[in-house]
Formats: structure tokens, sequence, C-alpha cells
């Protein structure tokens, strides 16, 4: 098991707090009082969410998605900020990109918060707790180290695990690379764990249509989630269907009926399992750095016309697909159309893509798990079900009451046409339909078009980026990381 010293962990924790004068009556101003920080469940409770926080920092969670999405073919990035990931042999761990290193750092100081968690929260007593929190409280932690480690693994491959806190000097922070199997199996390890752990909801968050502390937090359901999107990835059909099915049959998280009231304010529709929970802040947090570069820097790319129904004349004609429609809008300062998914129309004043949640994880999603697993499983068995489930997505596409903010157009989307068995009638040809669908329903969400593409065809992804090897697809290590920690050793790709 990998260790960290306690030299940094004061630095690192003590930021949680750093606006209270006192805590539970300790005052923390040291070290030596952060061990005994964690006396009780309000502290436990402070120090979890202090743990979400560092995760959906602007410069964690939300700044590494750009990384993904950029490096897909859903993003036309010519110049600007990022545009080094369309061409993996221009890219090095001394990149220009500005801010480069900041994902990979504020994903480990989320862990180090979650490590320092995880090793004080079970000496509390536990009389201290009601009920199951205690149990739950380290089920969210599991949950939390178990993401931050996909997310790295994804982004980077191979990465270290640090798993403990312990005494000691910079020594002992020199820590190698695990193999990228092994993360992925920690991952897989952590969520099952928080699946075991939590319940479908966490009943002491709050639930209101304004900010939705419970889908801000883990859930059973949550944890099932990233699992079953590492099944798909190592192909593991049965336990990715049993997974999503189960998620599914939950009843907890049905299908919008209108596909807009997923992103319209103020989010957490019905659909959503896992969302983060973005409010007003002076700078770019939570969502705000993907809104800003969204048709700044962030172009549609010029595929993505084709891909949707667009009007036949865009921004004069009615409308085909709100998906499409939806995001279609105009940047306050850019030539370039805006990418308004995650963006409300009062749009970049009053707070507007700060507050903008983030959806990381929600039903529709699991759907298509389903049925891709289905279908390479069966397909003649299941064709006709996937089939159902496509048109019941494509049928969303018809909005009769869409009001267009950007431009003035007629009220309401036509909607596209219904699939047939005819466009379906071989496996390749549903299996491409699914993949389509997925791309334009999920489009820019999270980092998905990029691990579908990573695990559907690694050669058009290299052709995307530029990547002359398999190990281009993953990212440099960060010099300033390699510079503080000897042991470590650059990806192959960039040696």
């Amino acid at each position: 098991m990998k260790k960290i010293y306690k030299y940094l962990l004061f630095i690192l924790v003590f930021t949680l707090f750093c606006q209270c004068e006192k805590v539970l009556d300790q005052d923390v101003y040291s070290g030596v009082e952060m061990d005994v920080f964690y006396d009780s469940q309000s502290a436990a409770e402070m120090g979890i969410t202090g743990c979400y926080n560092r995760f959906f920092n602007e410069s964690s969670y939300s700044q590494l998605i750009c990384y993904f999405q950029v490096s897909t073919d859903d993003i036309k990035q010519p110049s600007g900020w990022l545009f080094q990931l369309k061409d993996r042999t221009k890219l090095g761990p001394s990149s220009s990109i500005p801010g480069y290193y900041d994902p990979w750092a504020r994903l480990y100081t989320t862990i180090t918060n979650v490590n320092f968690f995880l090793e004080k929260v079970p000496e509390i007593p536990n009389e201290k707790f009601t009920n199951d929190r205690k149990r739950e409280l380290l089920a969210e932690g599991h949950f939390l180290r178990g993401v931050c480690y996909y997310y790295l693994a994804m982004a980077w491959g191979d990465v270290p695990l640090v798993l403990e806190l312990e005494t000691g000097g910079p020594e002992d922070n020199q820590i190698a690379k695990s193999p990228y199997v092994e993360v992925i199996e920690l991952v897989k390890a952590e969520l099952t764990i928080a699946a075991n752990d939590l319940p479908a909801v966490l009943e002491n968050y709050d639930d209101n249509p304004v900010t939705n502390q419970r889908k801000g937090r883990a859930s059973k359901w949550a944890a099932k989630a990233y699992l079953a999107r590492i099944a798909l990835m190592e192909k593991d059909w049965a336990t990715a269907l049993e997974l999503s099915d189960e998620i599914i049959n939950s009843g907890i998280y049905p299908l919008a009926t209108t596909w807009r009231s997923i992103f319209e304010e103020s989010n957490n529709s019905s659909e959503s399992i896992f969302e983060q929970q973005n409010d007003y802040s002076p700078g770019f947090f939570g969502s705000g750095i993907f809104g800003w570069f969204m048709g700044f820097d962030f172009e549609f790319a010029d595929e993505d016309y084709e891909l949707f129904d667009t009007a036949d004349t865009l921004m004069v004609t009615q409308g085909k697909d709100i998906r499409w429609e939806f995001m279609f809008g105009d940047h306050p300062w850019s030539g370039n159309p805006a990418i308004r998914k995650h963006v409300p129309p009062r749009g970049y004043d009053l707070g507007g893509i700060e507050q903008m949640n983030f959806v990381l994880i929600r039903a529709t999603e699991l759907h298509f798990n389903k049925y891709e697993s289905l279908i390479e499983q069966n397909y003649e068995s299941n064709k006709k079900a996937a089939l159902d489930f496509l048109n019941i997505i494509r049928a969303r596409a018809k909005d009769l009451t869409f009001e267009n903010p950007w431009w003035p157009v007629p009220v309401g989307t036509t909607g596209i046409p219904a699939l047939t068995l005819a466009d379906v009638n071989t496996k390749d040809k549903m299996i491409k339909a699914i993949r389509d669908e997925k791309r334009r329903e999920m489009i820019y969400e999270d980092g998905l078009r990029w691990f579908d593409l990573v695990r559907w065809d690694k050669e058009y992804a290299k052709q995307i980026t530029n990547s002359t090897t398999d190990d281009h697809l993953f990212l440099p290590i960060p010099e300033e990381e390699l510079l503080l920690n000897e042991a470590l050793v650059q990806n192959p790709a960039y040696q």
C-alpha cells in the first residue's frame, strides 16, 4: 500500500476550514490540532463536504473534462487554450497550456483529504453518529477516492496510488506509478464499497429544486453507474447490463419526457444521478470554466452540423432536433456560435456560467449501456427492444413549445424521423445506430465521447488527436510533478 507523508497534510486540509475561526470549539491553527479535528459527526460532515469541494473545484474535475472534450471529434480547436490536445505530437510535460498541471494536482489534493478523512473518522466513537451515518460517510469517502482515480486513470493511464497517511519527510512522497490495470481495480474496489454501504438516496442532505444536495452527493446508484462504465470498457457485457438494469429498475430516475428539462434551470432533472451543484462565485467555480470556452476557443466540429438534423437554414427556419437547437446559441464576444448545453440564457452575466450545474451521470446513459450490452450479446433477440429505445430517445427531439432565446425562429422543433428495422437490419448497423444516437444525446457531457472513442476505435481516436501510438491517448505527466517526485517516470509517448 502506497503512503504519503503528513508534512503537507495540514496545508491541504487546513484550507477546507480556513474561513472558520473555530470549528466545534477547536481552533484550527496547527497540524497537531488537525489530528483532533475529527471528533464528532458534525466534524465528519464538514470534512466530507470539503472533499467534495476539492473534487468539484474549477481547476480539478471541471478543467479535466475540458481536456477530454477537446480531444474528441465534437470539438474543433484550431488555436487557443488546449489546442495542443488535437496534436499529441506537440504536447509535452512542459506544455505551454496555461494551468495544465492543475487537474493532476487538484485531484491528488482531493485524494489526500479523503485519505485523512478515512483514517480519522473510524476513530470517532460510533455513539456520536445518528443511525447508520458513520458507515455512509466512510462510503462517501471511498466513492470520491474511487472517482478521483477513475478520472486520473482515464487521463494519464499509469498513476501513483496514494491510499494511506504516514508521518515522515519529503522522501516518503517519492511514489512510483502503478499500472493502469491496478488503478482501475482499485477504482472498482472503492466503488463497490460505496455501492454496498450507501443508500439509494442520502436522506440527510437537502432535496429541493434549487440546490439538490442529494444529487450532488454519492449514492449507491452513482457508484454502480461508474462501475457500469468500467464494465463496458472491459467488454464485460453481462456486468454492464446487470448494473444498468439495477439502476433503471430502481424507478428513482425515470427518463425525462421533455429533453430540455434535463439542462434547464434549476437542473437536477428526474434522470439526474450525480450532478455538480454550482452556485454563483467570483470566478469560474464548477462548470464556469467549461461554459466560458464553449464557443470562445472550443467550437462545434464541422461534422456536428451533419450529425444532427439541423434546421433547413440555421438561425432562420424552424429547428428539428431540440438537442441541437437548445445548445446552438450566440456568444457574447466570440464570432463563433456558443455551445450552450450547460449555459443558461442569462449566460455570462449574473453568474450564468458559474451557477449552471454539470451532469456527470444521468439515466439515459444507463439505457445506452443496457442496449449496447444486449446487442453485443445477442442481436436477434434484442433488436426490437433496442430499436424501441432509440426511437424513444429520438422522439424527444420534437418539442412543440421550445422558444429559442437566441434566434427569431418559429416556436418548437419539428422532430426527426424514427428508425425502422430496415435501418438496423444487421448487428453492425444497430451498433452504429446506438453509437450515433449516444453521440447526439450525450454530446459535451462528462468525458463520455472520449471514453467511448478509446474503447470503440483506438485507431480513430489516434487519428483525431494525431497520436502516433496508443500511449499518446494518455496525457504527459506534468513536469512539476516529475520534479517533485523522482520516483515517477514520464508516460512513454512523451519521454
